[in-house]
């Protein structure tokens, strides 16, 4: 468990064993990964020198061969010589938080909903304190495979500590830039994070939104934390009670800290200013949602209680995070996680509803390890129907266009569904 909320540069720069090579030495080491790699061991495909051997081409105006020295000198620079200033600067883009933490407790209200879609890029920078706090969770998270090798985390240990690379970083644009290497990386950076993967964060300004515009009520449950963001978009919500659980220790821990923080900021104000503040409460437990009633006696102690529940669930196998308690890992077939993980959670939920309070979840299709677009959201939808009803449906934009570069579960388009149901 941490024993702290907020992550900083120094911590981040513990997680490494940073070797200081000579020149000589490191220009031996460099090798380029296999990009079709998934033994989770970071598969070698080539020397540096002979991959830039075999893919230059005769004839053509690729010079990489004959920039090749400069290229190792401006790498060794980025990597052993200022590899502190190196990895700093990636952590500020990535994991800096830049505001103080009352910031984050204060999502200002706006308008995100136009013709059943809620924006969910409007104030995104509400989402960095999720990351922040999550960090090492967040960027070890892989994606379809137990066994990926693209992994943030994965990728950037190996480099900066065995120098095997990308073979992106060494693609004709990304070289150049290499080579033009005048001591600033975020360029080096840029090159290294497309196509690494990352799970992506429920935007807390969004969450909230959502709740102002189709949520009533005081208690609010959500069967996943998504990262503590929902939690951050509850302090600024109209609720007055967060009921939660989650599988990862440390999304729990973080999720009572924040309302230590939330609690401690608030009592100074009010000694200090004279200041009313809305009396917060937060109940989080650490289990899988189906086993709540099982091992909490879930039902009974909040039947009839809740207003609302809200949650983009688990997206069956498209992330991959240390749990022994993780949906997936406990139902690998797709069939049975249907019914002993989703079944099992909404009827929780329905049991514990209030008649007339809503529920909502947030999912999309997506391409699957076997490269087949799933049908996840119509499934999940009509599961939740058996016991809810019909739904409404909304959607959720996530950007404005739709590239290879976006997240697995949002390439086939920049929407997810929002479908929401009534309790009868």
């Amino acid at each position: 468990m941490k024993d702290k909320l907020i992550f900083t540069a120094e911590d981040f720069l513990k997680l490494f064993t940073l070797p200081k090579p000579t020149f000589a030495d490191f220009c031996k080491n460099i090798q380029i990964l296999d990009v079709t790699d998934r033994s989770g061991t970071f598969k070698v495909r080539q020397d540096l020198d002979g991959f830039i051997k075999r893919v230059s081409k005769d004839g053509t105006k690729d010079t990489r061969q004959d920039r090749l020295p400069l290229f190792k000198q401006k790498l060794y620079q980025i990597l052993v010589t200022d590899i502190e200033h190196s990895l700093t600067e990636w952590f500020n883009s990535h994991g800096k938080l830049p505001e103080n933490l009352e910031f984050y407790f204060n999502i200002p209200d706006s308008d995100i909903c136009s013709d059943k879609v809620f924006s969910g890029r409007t104030n995104a920078k509400y989402g960095k304190l999720s990351k922040n706090i999550n960090f090492v969770n967040y960027y070890n998270t892989k994606k379809l495979w137990t066994t990926d090798s693209e992994y943030t985390f994965g990728l950037l240990r190996i480099m900066v500590e065995e120098f095997k690379l990308r073979n992106s970083l060494v693609g004709p644009a990304f070289f150049d830039q290499i080579c033009q290497y005048d001591g600033d990386p975020k360029k080096f950076w840029l090159a290294f994070m497309i196509g690494a993967n990352r799970p992506s964060t429920f935007n807390p300004a969004t969450y909230k939104g959502i709740l102002d515009e189709l949520f009533t009520g005081e208690t609010l449950l959500a069967p996943v934390m998504g990262w503590n963001s929902y939690q951050i978009a509850f302090y600024s919500s109209k609720f007055s009670k967060f009921i939660a659980t989650d599988v990862i220790p440390d999304v729990v821990s973080n999720g009572n800290m924040l309302q230590r923080e939330w609690e401690n900021l608030n009592q100074s104000k009010l000694f200090s200013f004279g200041e009313t503040t809305k009396s917060k409460s937060v109940e989080l437990y650490l289990c899988p949602s189906e086993e709540l009633n099982a091992r909490h006696n879930f039902i009974n102690k909040y039947k009839d209680q809740v207003d609302a529940v809200l949650f983009s669930p688990p997206y069956y196998d498209l992330e991959i995070y240390d749990s022994d308690d993780q949906s997936f890992t406990s139902y690998p077939d797709y069939t049975v996680w249907l019914e002993r993980y989703w079944a099992e959670t909404v009827k929780l939920c329905e049991a514990v509803m209030k008649p007339g309070a809503k529920f909502g979840f947030v999912i999309s299709n997506y391409v699957n390890k076997d490269k087949i677009m799933t049908t996840i959201s119509q499934d999940m939808r009509d599961v939740a129907a058996r016991y809810l009803g019909s739904p409404e449906h909304y959607r959720v934009q996530w950007s404005a266009i739709s590239t290879s570069r976006q997240s697995h579960k949002t390439r086939g388009g920049n929407f997810e569904d929002l479908w929401l149901f009534t309790k009868k």
